[in-house]
Order: structure tokens, then C-alpha cells, then sequence
């Protein structure tokens, strides 16, 4: 009770304008407050401007690691064109806003960039919340504050690329694409508790975040958490303004569930991938911590100087100069770095690399804004640790973006005229052969590739990572997507339902056709497929044409197949293309 009443005496200091040197009192640089934004907006307008133009010419990127991630939003567009829902006609790995505003997003650019269109999905949403955060801060006078707030949320959205790399070659990162989404969401909720002072504003813009963080991807939600009751904890979200946000959140998620009956459903689908991926959390966090080592223990040992500096009596590293000792100590910089680098890491262990540790960036802009002579001897050692917590993630994206663009010229396109948009992918031409020649021998020697399935493996362990096999994957699509028109014009009928026993099915997009109800997207079997009910038996009982892909032959694939192999009993199994087989149900039936 002694910790809560220093809090809160010295929270009144603060409103009252007296001497503090907390996050939420950096020094003013710029007296003359809310000018600034005539700055400010141009750059915040003109970027999102930009982003929009980019998104209506069609740009061929090269193609990187696990690039089917892409494609799975393309399934869930075809299917909400078709009047499907996520989580109550088919389920669906992260929240159903994603495949809403990608859906959305695909309404007004039908011929975007996938990559591009998929990495900017959430601009009708960041760009508001970004607007009122600007008019906010520097209406205190903080306008260098503000740009540096808005530049980092710049760049990492502008560039679709991790902060780690999973393959050597370059190529445009479709792996993760919702997980770099959350991460800038949470991104925001930690400026929005570090740095919103008005009430109001900070409702809104927290109200809009948690709702968003809810219906995007639950691990984010979960990750953004602590952020935010720790925030209320020690003052920097009023009482008021959760309890209004949590009113906003609760009646618009009623209203959202008795208008759609959407909810209920998600929260199923919630608490079932829950149960497919408890047991590997553990290993998540040590594969997490070593994968971001080099940020994360840079930005550990930032808090651990942090600490002892405040510990030792610096006014800038301790806080606040009222209050109690214990007070002054735990609302300080290094709690707040400490923290959202806990944060980044849980939601790493879900989504190890992304852009997560992008939410650590507005404690370490609060030390740097401040006056460093605030942190005595220490002030040395804290800038460097400062700049080696940063510069991984930022000269890492940097790095892979000028490597994209400085090879895209010289890339040979990919020649898929039947996939519209998903044909907009370049590789370099050794790949392309490669793709060729491998193509070949998942052909000729299927018998082997079946024997390297039985036992679990993969033919190279980086298989989903090399270029070649991504490339060929669209390659085969193509041929695919011909094949079957071929044969509708043949046999004369249409096929109304398609599912495709891979990881990714944009067939439903590509053929303008509804997909098979209740199956699950982004199919995963070890961890993101639902045992099979009798509903959803029945539905892929009714579908008239599932694919079975089989360049190369795969345990995953053939996990796929044995799963909905009681569904299929009906089907006749034909050869469609080299690489894919079909079982089509009688037209009679």
C-alpha cells in the first residue's frame, strides 16, 4: 500500500507540473508545441500516400524464405469473396481482422504486389492511431520527440522483412508477415503508455489497439499485456481510461458477436490452437533468447546498468525526484527496457522472427531524449548498450532491403499469367534452372522422395526456405490452374469447391471458387489442424475437386491426406499435372 500511495503522490506531482524526470516528462525541445505537426503530417500523410501508389503498379519482387505465408491470405481472400468467414467457415491460425483488411485491402489494389499488399493490410488502422499520437506528444513540445516516435514505425512497416534471417540469399521475407503486424501494434501501445498524456487520446488510441491486438493474432495480445497493466499500475494509464477502454473493448466485441456470432467461434479456434502448442513453449523461449541474442542480451545488460545506475543515485536512471526510494526506483528506465524486452521475447516464442523487439525502441528514445549528464559515470556504457540493442533489427531490414532491391533488376520473372497477382515474384536464374532440374527428378524418382516422407524428413531441411522450391511452387500452381480449366472445358462441368492438401490453398482465389467449409488455412498439421469433426468431414465430402500437390512428395502432405482420408472415400484419384494429383468427385453424385 506504501508503493501504491508514492505512486500515486507522485503522479500528482507530475500533473501538476512539478519537478520530475520520468519517460512522460522528457525535456521540451520544440516550444512551439502543435506547429510541429505541420511538419509532421506532411511526412506521415506522404508515407502512407506512397504506399498506396506503390500498391497499384505491378511490382515483381524476389521471391524469399517461406513465401507461401503470402499465400495463405490469398486463400482467406478468396474464400470472404466467396461469403466465407473466418473462424466460423473455415479456421484460421491468427485473429479475423487480418484476412478482413487483407480481403479489404484486395478489394481496392486487385493487382497489388502480394508481399507489399500483405505487409500494409493494417494502414486504415496505424496511420489514425499514428495521427493522434503525433498530436498528442507535440502538443507538449515535443516535436523531435514525435518524429522519432513516428520514423522507426516508418521503416519497419515500409520494409516486409524480419529482423533475423533464414536464408542467405535475397529475397522479400513472406514468412511472418501477422507477426510483424503485432509486433507494430504492440509497438504503439508502448508509446501510447510511455509517451499519450491526454486521457482522451489515450482512450481512443488504446481503445482502437487493444481491439486490434485481440482480432489480429492472440500471442500479441497477450504479449502487449503486461505493457498495459503495468501502465496502469504505476500511473501512466489513469484508472478512468482503462476502465472507459475496457467498456469501448467489451460493448464493441458484444456488439461484434451479436451482429456476426464471430467471437464465440474465434475463441474456440483460440483455445484449440492453444491446446496443439502447449507443449513446446519452453524450447520456444530458449530458440527465442538465442536467436536474439545479440538484442536482447545487449538490451538485458542495458537494464542491468540501468538498474545499478539508478540503484546508485542518477536522477535520470532512477525516475521521478518525489516519491519514496522504492517508488522512484521501479518507474524508471531500466523496469520499462526490461520489460518490453520480456514482452518481445514471449511473443517471439510464438513467432520467432519478426520485428518484435521494435517495441523496446520508445524507452531506449526516452533515455536518449533526456540529458545524459542525468546518468553520471554510467552515461558512456548506457549509449553504447543503446546502440547495440538498435542497430541489429535496423541495419538488419536495412541490409536485406538493399539487397532485394539491388539484384530485382537482373531476377528472371516468373511467366504465371493464370495467378494474376501471385505471379508478381522474380528469382535468380540459377534458381530457376534449379527449380527446372529438381522438377525432373520429383517426377522420375517419386519413389524415392515416398520413402524420404515415411521417415518424416524433409529432402533438405531447408526446403521451405530455398528459393527454388517457392519458385517452383507458383510454377506448379500455374500449370495447375490450367490443367483444371483444361478439363472443365473438357469434361464440361464446373467444379464449385476446391482444397489443396498443402500448407497453402490459394485455389479458392485463383478460380474465383468458394473452398472446401471448415477445413483450416495455413495447414499445418503438427501444430494448426483441428482433429476432423463430422461437420467438417462432411464438408470436404461434398467438395468436387481437392488437389494433392507432389512435387516433392512430403510427410507433411501425406499427413494432410490420412487426415481427410475419410472424407475421400467417394473421389476418384486422377493424375491432373507431373506434380499434382486430383480427386474428383462424380459429377453424378
Amino acid at each position: 500500500m506504501t508503493l501504491v500511495r508514492d505512486i500515486a503522490e507522485y503522479r500528482r506531482e507530475e500533473n501538476q507540473g512539478g519537478p520530475t524526470m520520468s519517460m512522460n516528462s522528457i525535456e521540451i525541445d520544440d516550444a512551439r508545441g502543435r506547429p510541429a505537426l505541420l511538419w509532421l503530417y506532411p511526412v506521415l500523410i506522404g508515407f502512407a500516400v506512397a504506399l498506396i501508389v506503390l500498391q497499384t503498379v505491378p511490382l515483381f519482387v524476389p521471391i524469399g524464405p517461406m513465401n507461401w505465408d503470402v499465400l495463405i491470405y490469398y486463400d482467406a481472400i478468396g474464400r470472404i469473396g466467396q461469403g466465407q468467414w473466418p473462424a466460423i467457415d473455415f479456421f484460421a491460425p491468427v485473429g479475423p481482422l487480418e484476412y478482413f483488411l487483407a480481403a479489404f485491402s484486395n478489394w481496392l489494389f486487385a493487382d497489388a504486389q502480394p508481399v507489399f499488399l500483405t505487409q500494409w493490410i493494417w494502414l486504415p488502422v496505424t496511420v489514425p492511431v499514428m495521427a493522434l499520437i503525433l498530436w498528442d506528444v507535440a502538443a507538449g513540445g515535443r516535436g523531435k520527440l514525435a518524429f522519432w516516435l513516428l520514423a522507426p514505425w516508418m521503416l519497419f512497416t515500409l520494409l516486409p522483412f524480419n529482423g533475423i534471417s533464414f536464408y542467405p540469399y535475397p529475397g522479400t521475407d513472406g514468412f511472418g508477415i501477422y507477426n510483424r503486424h503485432g509486433a507494430h501494434l504492440i509497438y504503439l501501445v508502448a508509446v501510447s503508455v510511455l509517451f499519450v498524456r491526454g486521457p482522451v487520446i489515450q482512450t481512443v488510441v488504446l481503445s482502437v489497439l487493444v481491439l486490434s491486438l485481440a482480432f489480429c493474432k492472440i500471442t500479441a495480445f497477450l504479449a502487449a499485456g503486461p505493457i498495459l497493466l503495468f501502465g496502469l499500475a504505476l500511473g501512466r494509464i489513469r484508472i478512468a481510461t482503462a476502465i472507459t477502454t475496457a467498456l469501448i473493448c467489451v460493448g464493441v466485441t458484444g456488439v461484434a458477436e451479436l451482429s456476426t456470432g464471430l467471437v464465440v467461434p474465434y475463441v474456440q479456434d483460440i483455445i484449440v490452437l492453444a491446446s496443439q502448442n502447449t507443449d513446446a513453449l519452453l524450447p520456444r523461449f530458449l530458440t527465442a533468447a538465442s536467436m536474439h541474442f545479440n538484442v536482447f542480451g545487449a538490451g538485458g545488460l542495458l537494464a542491468v546498468v540501468l538498474l545499478i545506475a539508478a540503484v546508485s543515485g542518477n536522477a535520470a536512471a532512477g525516475g521521478r525526484r518525489g516519491g519514496s526510494p522504492l517508488a522512484r526506483l521501479i518507474d524508471a528506465d531500466w523496469f520499462w527496457v526490461g520489460l518490453l524486452l520480456v514482452c518481445g521475447l514471449f511473443y517471439e516464442t510464438q513467432n520467432t522472427g519478426s520485428q518484435a523487439f521494435l517495441m523496446v525502441w520508445p524507452a531506449l528514445l526516452a533515455i536518449l531524449m533526456r540529458p545524459k549528464a542525468g546518468y553520471g559515470r554510467y552515461q558512456a556504457v548506457i549509449l553504447v548498450l543503446i546502440g547495440f540493442t538498435v542497430v541489429p533489427n535496423v541495419s538488419s531490414v536495412m541490409h536485406k532491403a538493399a539487397r532485394a532491391i539491388a539484384v530485382a533488376p537482373g531476377y528472371v520473372r516468373l511467366d504465371a499469367p493464370d495467378l494474376g497477382p501471385l505471379g508478381l515474384f522474380s528469382v535468380k536464374d540459377v534458381f530457376a534452372e534449379r527449380a527446372e532440374r529438381m522438377r525432373g527428378i520429383y517426377i522420375s524418382h517419386r519413389d524415392t522422395f515416398e520413402a524420404i516422407a515415411e521417415t518424416e524428413a524433409l529432402p533438405s531441411f531447408l526446403l521451405y526456405s530455398d528459393p527454388d522450391y517457392q519458385y517452383l511452387l507458383l510454377e506448379e500452381m500455374q500449370a495447375a490452374v490450367s490443367a483444371i480449366r483444361s478439363y472443365e472445358l473438357r469434361t464440361k462441368r464446373r467444379f464449385e469447391r476446391v482444397l489443396n492438401l498443402d500448407f497453402a490453398n490459394p485455389f479458392p482465389y485463383l478460380l474465383n471458387r468458394k473452398g472446401a467449409e471448415y477445413v483450416a488455412i495455413g495447414a499445418d498439421p503438427s501444430r494448426a489442424v483441428p482433429k476432423l469433426d463430422d461437420k467438417t468431414r462432411d464438408a470436404v465430402a461434398q467438395t468436387d475437386l481437392v488437389l494433392l500437390p507432389t512435387c516433392p512428395v512430403q510427410h507433411a502432405r501425406n499427413v494432410l491426406l490420412e487426415h481427410y482420408a475419410t472424407a475421400l472415400t467417394e473421389h476418384q484419384r486422377i493424375t491432373l499435372t507431373p506434380c499434382f494429383d486430383a480427386y474428383i468427385l462424380p459429377a453424378a453424385r
